[in-house]
C-alpha cells in the first residue's frame, strides 16, 4: 500500500492514494483491471475514516467554541465584582 493512504495531508490525496495503490495492486497481481466495485470496497473503510475524522474536528470545534464561551462568561463576572477600596469597610 502507498504510505500517502495515511499520511496525505488532506483527504482528497490520502483517497486519491488508496485507489492509485489499489490499481497498482492488481496489476502486479495481474488480476483484471480495478472496476467499480473494487474501488468501492477498497475505500470503503478510508471514506468512513474520513467521515469520523471530519466529525472528531467538528467536534472538537464545538468544544473550542463552548470553553471559550465559558471563560468570556467567567471573566465577565470577575471584571464586574466590586471590591471595596479599603479593607477596614470588611
Amino acid at each position: 500500500m502507498n504510505v500517502r493512504i495515511h499520511h496525505e495531508e488532506t483527504p482528497e490525496g490520502r483517497l486519491a492514494a488508496v485507489a492509485v495503490s489499489l490499481m497498482y495492486h492488481m496489476e502486479t497481481s495481474k488480476q483484471r483491471l480495478p472496476d467499480y466495485a473494487d474501488f468501492r470496497e477498497a475505500m470503503r473503510p478510508f471514506i468512513k475514516r474520513e467521515l469520523l475524522n471530519a466529525r472528531l474536528d467538528e467536534a472538537n470545534m464545538s468544544l473550542k467554541v463552548a470553553l471559550a464561551d465559558r471563560i468570556k462568561d467567567i471573566a465577565s463576572e470577575l471584571k464586574a465584582l466590586k471590591f471595596p477600596h479599603s479593607m477596614e469597610s470588611l
